[in-house]
């Protein structure tokens, strides 16, 4: 794939690569892991491959060989030779066919796995007749949350403005942490901590008193309050918001945590199955 035009923050990112924080390597990957995957799963990839993840305005590629390809998570209007293509669908691409995105629609970040065609010589575009992923609009349910371990530093009415005020994502947020924009919050005490372990969707309290959510390119360990964590299978969701955007958190309990996010890689694991099945089947049937 030959870059034609330059976009902003254009990485390719895989999935968060764990163990290795003992020696203050943070686990890193994409800031949108489901629809990470769901893209990799459409096009045949291993779940360990990467994808490119792009923010408007994105970057312009041309395909040098015959390539299948899915656009998946934020809606950037995809086109391919300024032809607009669906989202959350395999398309294949012939040599020399340039993608771009023309306005954001939705979200805040797009990715686009690819797999180079071997065995097939492409010509022209074609939308493969069949597509997986979400089918309405992004939920607008707050983000989940369970207690951390510092939640009891705060006020009573500090937690109770958690779970029930908006709060603004600062424009000095990224990927390493959204910061978060309320009045400040209170504590019981001013006492200090030693530094521990924190991770993605990780919330801390600043010494300002407001909160930052600690996204895909956090550190190993804080010496800040973990107020609470954003539950794996909502993390996604907040990766599609940005500065500018709001949210609004409510409190849930470990079981409905785990039983969501089991719940997600069950999903996202049959959706491997069932594209591995159509694209085998779609080889046999044009051989």
């Amino acid at each position: 794939m030959k870059l034609i035009k330059k976009g902003l923050l254009d990485s390719w990112q895989s999935l968060p690569i764990y163990g290795l924080q003992h020696e203050g390597i943070p686990p890193g990957g994409a800031m949108d892991t489901f629809s990470l995957q769901l893209a990799n799963a459409l096009v045949g990839n291993d779940v360990y491959d990467k994808a490119l993840e792009m923010h408007f305005p994105t970057g312009v590629y041309q395909f040098e060989t015959s390539t299948l390809i899915a656009v998946c998570g934020a809606d950037f209007s995809a086109c391919i030779d300024n032809v607009e293509v669906p989202m959350n669908q395999p398309i294949k691409v012939p040599p020399g066919a340039i993608i771009s995105c023309k306005k954001p629609v939705s979200g805040k970040r797009v990715y686009m796995a690819a797999k180079e065609l071997k065995d097939e010589k492409v010509s022209r575009v074609k939308i493969m007749p069949w597509s997986m992923g979400p089918e309405d609009a992004p939920s607008q349910d707050p983000i989940r949350i369970l207690c951390g371990r510092e939640w009891d530093h705060l006020k009573a009415c500090s937690q109770q403005l958690i779970l029930s005020k908006d709060f603004a994502i600062s424009a000095t947020s990224n990927r390493m942490g959204y910061q978060l924009v309320q009045e400040p919050m209170k504590t019981v005490s001013s006492a200090t901590m030693l530094s521990s372990a924190v991770t993605a969707g990780t919330i801390q309290l600043l010494p300002s008193g407001q909160l930052v959510v600690l996204m895909a390119a956090h550190q190993t360990t804080g010496g800040y309050p973990r107020i609470g964590h954003v539950i794996s299978a909502d993390l996604p969701r907040l990766a599609q918001m940005g500065p500018g955007d709001s949210v609004r958190f409510t409190m849930t309990d470990a079981m409905t945590a785990e039983y969501e996010w089991i719940l997600q890689q069950n999903y996202l694991q049959q959706v491997r199955n069932v594209c591995a099945l159509k694209l085998d089947q779609h080889r046999i049937d044009h051989r």
